[in-house]
């Protein structure tokens, strides 16, 4: 009897205890997953911040950069019109008409007051071009064969230099006969070099149309071949206006056909510019 009494209470203190620890794991496993949730709470929110944070600082650097390209292209607009009014001062009316063509083909809706300041500029230089190719009509009839090599300051120089004379007081038949035995001279001259004439000529042309991104339809193109792999390149706008044509000038280049090296005549100070 003595012995059962002893043992009776120890086992029930046993389950006494038993139960208490399981009490307490459950409490605790309780308590973990409260805080483990309460931690993915503060996760989610931290996360959510993270997200909205980077959208602001991409939404920022979009609105810069698209300020950077708004200045880019003012400063763009800005230089071309005013390169114009120096050649315009410069009484080079050609060249500054083809600076103002190559301005007014951009859309300016949003620089409206360099698009006025251009069109006016550009209105007054057709009207002295006008009255200066009713001018020199005389010098060479509309049927001419070189109606456009006359006006090509490239074929102007190179003429006067091999014959003295002015290409406007030359005959059709003087050019043809020059024209011919400029042929026959490169053909002699190709013997001895690396590039043919055509070769340089049409690469440093091919050349010229993708670097300058120019529509090679609405313009004229004189291409000459120089001494030491260069090669030079005129461009021009024709225009009609009141019953007689002129051109603008839109380049005047020189292309190395060994270095890749494009460089533009600044008609003002007479000095080749890169463009590369």
């Amino acid at each position: 009897m003595t012995k059962k009494l002893m043992v009776l209470p120890i086992a029930l203190l046993g389950l006494g205890l038993a139960a208490c620890q399981t009490d307490e794991e459950e409490a605790a496993v309780i308590e973990t997953e409260e805080v483990a949730s309460e931690t993915e709470g503060d996760d989610s929110e931290t996360n959510e911040q993270t997200v909205e944070e980077q959208n602001e600082e991409e939404i920022e650097e979009t609105g810069d950069d698209e300020e950077e390209l708004v200045f880019d292209q003012t400063e763009k607009y800005q230089n071309l019109l005013d390169q114009a009014k120096r050649e315009y001062e410069a009484e080079e009316l050609d060249a500054a008409a083809g600076t103002l063509s190559v301005l007014l083909q951009h859309d300016l809706t949003g620089y409206p007051e360099i698009m006025a300041e251009g069109e006016s500029l550009k209105e007054e230089i057709h009207v002295l071009q006008a009255e200066n190719a009713i001018e020199v009509a005389g010098a060479y009839t509309e049927d001419s064969t070189y109606k456009d090599e006359r006006q090509s300051a490239i074929m102007a120089e190179e003429y006067e230099t091999a014959t003295g004379q002015s290409i406007q007081e030359a005959t059709d038949e003087e050019l043809a006969d020059w024209f011919t035995q400029k042929e026959n001279s490169a053909e002699v001259e190709e013997n001895t070099q690396s590039w043919t004439k055509e070769e340089a000529e049409n690469y440093a042309f091919d050349q010229l149309i993708m670097l300058e991104n120019l529509n090679y339809e609405k313009y004229f193109f004189f291409v000459n071949s120089m001494e030491e792999d260069w090669v030079q390149l005129e461009v021009r706008e024709p225009v009609e206006q009141d019953g007689v044509t002129w051109s603008n000038l839109i380049g005047l280049y020189r292309f190395n056909v060994s270095t890749d090296e494009l460089e533009k005549l600044d008609i003002v100070t007479g000095e080749y510019q890169s463009v590369q």
